[in-house]
């Protein structure tokens, strides 16, 4: 067996720790069908695979065959492992009496699946930590303050109102208009008991945005389902809270007013936020300080809520040269809430390592898109959870979020409550703030989360919305691409002497920041970072145009890498000079004319480097759809190779067009594109079955 698998390494079909995994094994005593699930098990982990499911033997043993060329029928015979074809209950028993699989082995056969033990332990300890019982006291008023916090928001409904009247879209008396207002404003659900000719009325006779509430005596709470009020209740009465939505779909601004509704039930409440990245921390940071000017919340309450979020590796405390963290189960942290954003970016190993630090007594929320990309390294976490989504709330929890919320009309489980534990604690924010209507952004991102789309349908979508475009990406779209580089990097290098004036002769460092801005409203995102359309040739290729274009001052050899107006993007965490994987900085002349690299800091302010003491970085006119996530750009440029990749899926691409804020340019064949949304990135592990639990 070690000979076949030399070949497969040979033939770079499988890493070299893959075979000397399985080489490890052997000197153990693992015969010829352990070695090859040992070497198979590393090579699924390596993939982001969190275990080896034994049907699947059978498969991957044949796909490595046939690329060498070889009978995978007679080469199993010949290493008498035919059972991998035939058996999978013998399989699985060859497997399990295998004395290099077991508690103490560095294997786990688990859920018929072969698991490194470690990873068996990292899921059990997710599912042990998000099932564990804890009590929850919810506050008598907390009904009363939901309704505050969550009441109709009459001053959006009056503007669109207006805003259509004014545009001539809508008459007077134009009752759909009104229903479709209302639906989308006031969170009506359908076939709402609503009398819409006296609703008619209060919009015709309205002077104001006071007058429409009247509308609260005519629209209750039973003919409404806001489901971010729905994710406050539940978070309130859950110890473990999952929080999914899309872009736009509020879950800040949900988070904010949950914070003020359990601090103002206890003030005292230790509150920490992390994300996977600085960037996505960065992100947060801003976005809850946004939050907190944008919401009406009471002074002393808004006082409380923290507006400034950490990395996850910057709360556990990182060791030195250690994969081990200063929190964890025997040194928990020391907190009340943790809140995790950008959740679906949190691979398996950190996740248990996160909520092994979490103390028992501690409520956690978990916030992130379960459509976009998984995390980089092994692992789906949030969409593991995730699965349980639609399977509706038991009874009790539906009547407890109907007494909070005074909403009706919520599914509940029909599967006599199996599974209830989890789908107890999550909720899917279903509608978009962000994308109205008219935009295109947003209906392609829900057709693409649907599956099935066509290549013409992607060209009529790209033809009958302004904030969508396409071009293939062939030789003869050169030019449109060079246009594309320059209008879009074009107003920041434009800015870029004027920037530097007013730093090096004033110490305006504000001039870094708004620099910066400028040059994050346009982004190209990538599949892949090397081959053809990848980040690295497309990054010098911005290069180039922008230098003909005499937007940049580079010359193009060995001698200068650093030039004024240069991008980079961190590649790993530098705790000592607050960096971390993601951030991204500008390189300018700095007070005293020596070249910097400028970045803003989670708080907002403006730190400066000199370049030769960044840790690994990259320049940045490009980077990949994973790089981007928890990030937006104003005009997002997603070019995609023009042939085939396993890692362009449905995933990828749905987390690209979900990065544009206002404008989306694809750069692809269309019938690729079309071809891999439907394909959907499937990631094998088992912690859905250990959620699976039943009262």
């Amino acid at each position: 067996m070690l000979d076949l698998l030399k070949q497969w390494q040979m033939n770079q079909q499988i890493r070299p720790i893959d075979f000397h995994f399985a080489k490890f094994m052997a000197q153990l005593g693992a015969d010829n069908l352990m070695q090859l699930a040992s070497a198979l098990s590393s090579q699924q982990l390596g993939e982001g695979h969190i275990c080896l499911p034994i049907e699947k033997i059978g498969d991957l043993f044949h796909q490595h065959c046939c690329q060498l060329g070889l009978d995978s029928q007679a080469e199993s015979e010949r290493l008498q492992v035919a059972c991998i074809f035939h058996d999978p209950q013998q399989t699985h028993s060859l497997l399990i009496d295998s004395k290099c699989c077991g508690e103490k082995a560095p294997l786990r056969l688990e859920h018929n699946a072969l698991f490194m033990a470690r990873y068996a332990e990292f899921e059990q300890l997710i599912a042990d930590k998000l099932l564990l019982p804890v009590d929850i006291e919810v506050s008598e008023n907390s009904r009363d303050y939901l309704e505050v916090l969550f009441k109709p928001q009459y001053a959006y409904l009056w503007f669109a109102w207006q805003n259509l009247l004014e545009n001539n879209q809508a008459e007077s008396a134009d009752l759909s208009i009104i229903q479709s207002l209302c639906v989308k404003y006031l969170d009506v659900i359908e076939n709402a008991e609503v009398d819409w000719m006296v609703v008619e009325a209060v919009f015709n006779h309205a002077n104001n945005e006071n007058d429409l509430s009247a509308l609260d005596s005519l629209i209750t709470n039973k003919d409404r389902c806001d489901w971010q009020k729905i994710s406050a209740a539940l978070a309130l009465t859950s110890a473990r809270c999952v929080i999914s939505g899309g872009p736009g779909t509020g879950k800040t601004t949900t988070v904010v007013k949950l914070l003020a509704l359990l601090l103002q039930a206890q003030p005292d409440l230790n509150i920490k936020m992390v994300a996977p990245t600085g960037k996505a921390a960065a992100r947060l940071t801003e976005s809850i300080t946004n939050a907190l000017g944008d919401l009406a919340l009471d002074k002393t309450v808004a006082q409380l809520i923290p507006s400034e979020a950490s990395t996850i590796h910057r709360l556990l405390g990182v060791r030195n040269n250690s994969a081990h963290f200063r929190h964890n189960q025997d040194n928990p942290l020391v907190l009340d809430l943790l809140l995790v954003d950008e959740a679906s970016m949190v691979d398996l190993p950190l996740m248990a390592k996160l909520l092994s630090a979490l103390p028992d007594h501690a409520r956690l929320i978990l916030l992130g898109d379960k459509d976009q990309l998984a995390s980089v390294e092994a692992g789906a976490v949030l969409g593991d959870i995730c699965s349980f989504i639609e399977a509706g709330y038991s009874q009790e929890k539906a009547e407890q979020l109907a007494e909070l919320t005074g909403f009706e009309s919520l599914s509940t489980n029909i599967n006599n409550n199996v599974n209830q534990l989890m789908s107890d604690k999550l909720c899917l924010l279903r509608k978009s703030y962000r994308f109205d209507q008219f935009s295109g952004i947003g209906y392609l991102a829900s057709m693409v989360n649907k599956g099935g789309v066509k290549a013409e349908q992607l060209s009529a979508l790209c033809e009958q919305y302004d904030d969508l475009s396409y071009h293939i990406n062939d030789p003869q779209s050169d030019a449109v691409f060079e246009k594309l580089v320059i209008d879009g990097y074009g107003p920041y290098l434009s800015a870029l002497a004027e920037a530097n004036k007013s730093i090096i002769e004033h110490g305006n460092r504000d001039a870094a920041k708004q620099l910066l801005k400028q040059f994050n409203d346009f982004k190209i995102l990538c599949a892949t970072r090397e081959q053809e359309w990848g980040v690295e040739q497309l990054n010098h290729r911005c290069e180039k145009i922008l230098q003909k274009a005499g937007l940049l001052a580079r010359r193009f050899d060995s001698t200068q890498t650093w030039y004024i107006g240069r991008p980079v993007m961190v590649t790993e965490n530098s705790y000592h000079l607050n960096l971390f994987n993601g951030d991204i900085g500008l390189c300018l002349e700095g007070e005293d004319g020596q070249l910097r690299v400028y970045f803003v800091m989670p708080d907002g302010s403006v730190a400066d480097y000199q370049p030769s003491r960044l840790p690994s970085h990259q320049t940045v006119f490009a980077m990949t759809v994973h790089k981007s996530q928890g990030s937006e750009f104003s005009h997002t440029l997603l070019a995609l190779p023009n042939y085939a990749l396993p890692v362009v899926n449905r995933e990828l691409i749905y987390t690209g067009i979900t990065r544009a804020k206002k404008q989306l340019t694809l750069m692809a064949d269309l019938s690729l594109v079309a071809s891999a949304i439907r394909s959907r990135a499937s990631r094998n592990s088992r912690l859905t079955e250990r959620l699976a639990i039943s009262q």
